[in-house]
């Protein structure tokens, strides 16, 4: 525990309680499918505090459920932000309470900092809108001194959040950042688009029609803060489109908290109404389409290694995609990561060597090689590099990330044999 919070998280980026969550789940020996139950509760943990305790419209609090981001992307799919929605809405609970909850929600808004970049983001301009909002002049002394205290303890949350994500020396993932105004520009266009409708001008009727309720409900300051603050983060650091949905939850966030204070005129009903129309189709494609479909060939691709006995030779391994195998294994698979030893994941430093051994797989001569791919270049690219090494085709695992109503992006295997080998 203390290694990955002192010295892998500067590598991923980000910091740690997702890590620290699946660490525990592993120590307690359950298996590799525990993340997907856990993204599960977390997903319905999330719709359960939405049901019960939003002060939303009732017809509006039993659809929120099915939209794409909490019906799907962040739950169904496992990934860190499937612990945002459940204490972003624990907070909106909280945050009403004022100061004599003040210690609850600086306990929520701490782990929210824990969970990623964009928790952090979310965490910093809740807090922030919480004590712009309080009356000091009217709060009695022993009201102060909690909020002194809770306000050190917020920022050693933050400090250790911010030191912990904080990029190592000889990091190779994100090195560098984009200080571009017209990156700045393209990047918040794309998350309002993908946030909200697909369509960047409904999107933004939508949000608009929402700012006079959000304006006499005290929640706009909040979503004013965190839109600016994400989309700083998304095009100075790093943005996916499945962070994108961060944006929504805010916007969640700060509709709630309007409506704890004002009743939501017709005008907000409408645009909230307009992304829930447009976000539950993309939901029951996505569900249907992992139905039917691999999200991910790595199933696929550990499971017909473990029966060929392939990791029992010298496997190679090509691409970082290829660490979505290891978890089915006790221990590490790929003769050329970290030597064929502890650990099994793939490292983001300049130590890490392996696609360099992509070049040198002709005088290397592992007896197999499997490669992972997440994009139509890297397929073509990579696979012609190991075929022009020596190697022939023996099976590709197909796998697909998909988005919104289409597939994104691949998530596919492909595994070679030396030509020479019997």
């Amino acid at each position: 525990m203390g290694d990955l919070w002192f010295r892998l998280l500067h590598y991923e980026g980000t910091p740690g309680l997702w890590q620290t969550l699946l660490h525990i789940l592993t120590r307690l020996g359950l298996p590799y499918a525990a993340l997907n139950v856990t993204a599960g509760l977390l997903g319905l943990a999330a719709v359960w505090l939405i049901v019960r305790h939003s002060p939303l419209p009732l017809i509006l609090k039993l659809a929120l459920p099915f939209t794409f981001y909490l019906g799907y992307q962040y739950s169904v799919v496992a990934r860190s932000y499937s612990l945002v929605p459940v204490l972003l809405f624990g907070c909106a609970i909280l945050y009403s309470g004022g100061v004599r909850r003040i210690a609850a929600l600086t306990a929520l808004l701490c782990l929210l900092a824990l969970v990623s970049v964009h928790g952090l983001v979310l965490s910093a301009c809740i807090w922030l809108s919480f004590h712009f909002s309080i009356p000091w002049r009217k709060t009695e002394s022993s009201e102060r001194k909690r909020l002194l205290i809770a306000a050190a303890a917020y920022c050693l949350a933050i400090l250790l959040a911010v030191w912990s994500a904080w990029p190592a020396p000889d990091v190779t993932f994100i090195a560098h950042r984009n200080f571009s105004f017209e990156h700045l520009v393209t990047v918040t266009g794309a998350a309002f688009t993908e946030a909200f409708t697909g369509s960047l001008y409904i999107s933004l009727l939508a949000i608009a029609l929402s700012l006079p309720f959000l304006w006499r409900g005290r929640g706009l300051l909040f979503f004013a803060l965190a839109a600016i603050s994400l989309c700083a983060v998304f095009a100075v650091i790093y943005a996916q489109v499945w962070h994108f949905g961060i944006l929504f939850l805010a916007w969640l966030f700060a509709l709630w908290i309007a409506a704890n204070n004002t009743r939501p005129g017709i005008p907000a009903i409408v645009g909230l109404t307009l992304a829930i129309a447009f976000q539950i189709p993309w939901t029951v494609a996505s569900i249907a389409w992992d139905w039917e479909n691999p999200y991910s060939g790595a199933r696929d691709a550990a499971m017909f290694l473990r029966a060929s006995g392939i990791p029992n030779h010298r496997l190679y391994a090509i691409g970082y995609a290829c660490a979505g195998i290891q978890p089915y294994f006790p221990a590490n698979i790929f003769a050329n990561w970290n030597g064929g030893a502890r650990p099994a994941f793939w490292d983001w430093s300049r130590r890490n060597h392996s696609l360099a051994d992509l070049d040198r797989l002709a005088e290397l001569k592992p007896d197999y090689v499997i490669v992972g791919h997440t994009g139509m270049a890297e397929k073509i690219l990579w696979n012609h590099a190991v075929k022009k090494s020596g190697y022939v085709a023996m099976r590709h695992f197909e796998g697909n990330l998909f988005w919104h109503d289409d597939v994104f992006e691949p998530d596919a295997f492909d595994l070679y044999r030396r030509r020479d080998l019997k």
